[in-house]
Formats: structure tokens, C-alpha cells, sequence
């Protein structure tokens, strides 16, 4: 008799936790509280950081399009001496932008276009002290000290 009972209480609550459970899972959503929305504004920001080591006593950054750059020179280490570059790359909305850059040991080539909506890109460059660096925009070459190169 016993047995029975345990059998029985054993379908019954199979039944009742099966039949809640199917009943909450299919009856039972999240309320649908929303109102109507756009995306006005969106920007993205991308930093990456590259370190090179250098051989050459003076480096060539040629740049185009939306581009500033900014040296700063770091006392010169024993051992290797190393270019850091930072770039900060910032758009807005999905029109992007197009972003290329080359390294060749001596020459950084950058350059940032935007499609409609803004973006601009952010090199800090650190250096060992005393090595020049001959930032090249068009019309003119800039030999820059420890501050934020321009074209202008």
C-alpha cells in the first residue's frame, strides 16, 4: 500500500511541476513596455598602442586627412631605442570612417577620412629624446618639438 502512495504522489507532483512549468513557459511573457525611439547620436572611439624599435636618428610621419599629432620626447634608455605609437580613432554615426596607416622603420603614414559625419584620428608618438621628428602636410613639413603638430 505504501508503495502505491509514493507512485501516486510521485505522477501527481510530476504532473503539477510539468504542468506549471509548460503553462508559465508558454502563457507568461515579459510586458512589451516600449515607446518609439530613433538613435540620434553615436560615437566610437578605437585606441591602440604599438611599440617599434627604432634605428634610424630621425623619423618621417606623413599625414593626411583628419589628422593631428602629437610627440613627446622620453629621456633615451640604455639599450634599444623605441617609437610608442597611440592612435585615438574617433567617428561618428554609421557613415565610418577610412582609416590606413604604413610603418616602414622610418616613414608612419597615416590617414583619416570621414564619410558625412565627423571623425579624427590622434597619434601621440613618445620618442627617445633628441630624435627629430619631420611631420610632412601638404604644403609643408613641420620638424616637431614635444607638443601637438598641426596642419594649418
Amino acid at each position: 500500500m505504501r508503495r502505491t502512495w509514493l507512485i501516486v504522489g510521485g505522477v501527481f507532483t510530476l504532473a503539477t511541476v510539468g504542468g506549471l512549468g509548460t503553462g508559465f513557459g508558454l502563457n507568461v511573457g515579459l510586458p512589451e513596455d516600449s515607446a518609439d525611439t530613433s538613435l540620434l547620436y553615436s560615437t566610437t572611439t578605437e585606441t591602440t598602442v604599438s611599440a617599434y624599435r627604432i634605428t634610424t636618428p630621425e623619423l618621417f610621419v606623413e599625414v593626411a586627412g583628419e589628422v593631428d599629432v602629437k610627440v613627446i620626447a622620453t629621456p633615451a634608455s640604455k639599450g634599444a631605442r623605441r617609437l610608442t605609437v597611440e592612435r585615438r580613432l574617433t567617428w561618428t554615426g554609421a557613415d565610418g570612417r577610412h582609416h590606413s596607416e604604413s610603418w616602414n622603420g622610418r616613414w608612419l603614414r597615416a590617414e583619416m577620412m570621414c564619410g558625412v559625419a565627423a571623425c579624427g584620428a590622434l597619434y601621440t608618438l613618445t620618442v627617445p629624446e633628441g630624435t627629430p621628428v619631420r611631420l610632412i602636410t601638404p604644403p609643408r613639413t613641420l620638424t616637431c618639438a614635444p607638443r601637438v603638430c598641426q596642419d594649418g
